[in-house]
C-alpha cells in the first residue's frame, strides 16, 4: 500500500483518488490572488460534505456541512438560499479572494490522533502557504489548528493572522465572528 504524502498513512488507491478529486474541486475555485487563506484541520470524512463540492441539492450535505458552508459564504456578505446556487456562492467566495484548505489534505478518520497529524503536516503547510498560496492574511478555523498559530507567528505571519481573541475561530455558525473579523481587516 502506498503512503499518502499528505496524512502520512498507508492508504489504498481510493484514498489517493478522493484526495486528488478534492484538490481538483478546490483548484476550480482558487483565486489568483488569495486575500484570506482559511485553514481548517482537514476536509470532512464524507465526500458529499466537502466545501468545494457544489451541489444543486443541498440535502446531499449533512446539516452540519450546510451550516459550515453557509457560515463561510457569509464572509462574502451573502448567503446561499433559494436564489443563489452553491456554485454561484463558491464563485463569489473566489471573487472575494477567499480560499479554504485543510492543514491535512485528507479526512482525519482512521489516521490516529488528529492533533499529531496536523503537527506532522505543519512544516509542509507552512511551505505551501509561503511558496504556493501567498495570501495576504491567514485565519484558522478549528481548535485543532490552534497549535499552528505559534508556528505561523514564529515564521513572520503574526501581523497577518486573523484570530478570534488570539485563538482559532471555533464557532463559525452561531455568531458569525469570522465574517465580522474579515470585514474589520478590510479584506473584502
Amino acid at each position: 500500500m502506498p503512503v499518502c504524502d499528505s496524512c502520512g498513512a498507508r492508504v489504498d488507491d481510493a484514498h489517493i483518488r478522493q484526495r486528488i478529486e478534492r484538490l481538483e474541486l478546490a483548484t476550480r475555485f482558487r483565486p489568483i490572488h488569495i486575500s484570506v487563506l482559511l485553514v481548517d484541520a482537514a476536509p470532512p470524512a464524507r465526500f458529499e460534505d466537502y466545501f468545494y463540492r457544489a451541489t444543486n441539492d443541498r440535502s446531499e450535505r449533512s446539516p452540519a456541512s450546510r451550516e459550515y458552508f453557509d457560515a463561510l459564504v457569509k464572509c462574502t456578505g451573502a448567503a446561499p438560499g433559494s436564489e443563489t446556487t452553491e456554485e454561484a456562492a463558491l464563485a463569489e467566495f473566489q471573487r472575494h479572494g477567499f480560499f479554504l484548505i485543510g492543514a491535512v489534505e485528507c479526512a482525519l478518520e482512521n489516521h490516529g490522533d488528529p492533533a499529531k497529524a496536523i503537527e506532522r503536516a505543519a512544516p509542509g503547510l507552512l511551505r505551501r502557504v509561503n511558496v504556493s498560496y501567498k495570501p495576504k492574511s491567514v485565519a484558522f478555523l478549528s481548535p485543532l489548528t490552534e497549535a499552528l498559530i505559534p508556528i505561523f507567528q514564529a515564521n513572520g505571519w503574526g501581523a497577518r493572522l486573523i484570530l478570534d481573541d488570539g485563538k482559532a475561530f471555533c464557532d463559525l455558525v452561531s455568531t458569525g465572528p469570522l465574517a465580522r473579523a474579515i470585514g474589520q481587516t478590510g479584506e473584502r
